[in-house]
């Protein structure tokens, strides 16, 4: 799949004297429509702000080894902390209705 994108004006609002081409393509084993495919990749921001989300809150920024099995176990553990802590978070805003200040 590929998608032409053609801009003729910058993000300031410029216009441009020549056009800003972008070609982008994609390979997927997925049997879907193509609209739907590149709607799900243009969607991929979301996911990676759960990914920097997770990282960050549990101090996981980087793996503690060089072994994919220990990162794998770490990987999986703190993914277990982290869903027991929104798990937590959520039974708390259920019981007050409002999200406490930390």
């Amino acid at each position: 799949m590929i998608r032409l994108s053609e801009r003729t004006v910058d993000k300031h609002g410029q216009a441009l004297l020549i056009p800003d081409i972008e070609l982008e393509g994609w390979w997927t084993s997925l049997d879907i429509a193509e609209t739907l495919v590149i709607k799900l990749y243009a969607d991929h921001g979301t996911s990676e702000q759960f990914h920097s989300e997770f990282k960050t809150d549990l101090d996981i920024e980087q793996l503690p080894s060089g072994k994919f099995a220990t990162n794998a176990l770490v990987l999986a553990i703190s993914a277990l902390v982290y869903n027991i802590l929104r798990w937590i978070g959520q039974i708390r805003i259920d019981q007050t209705g409002f999200y406490p200040a930390a």
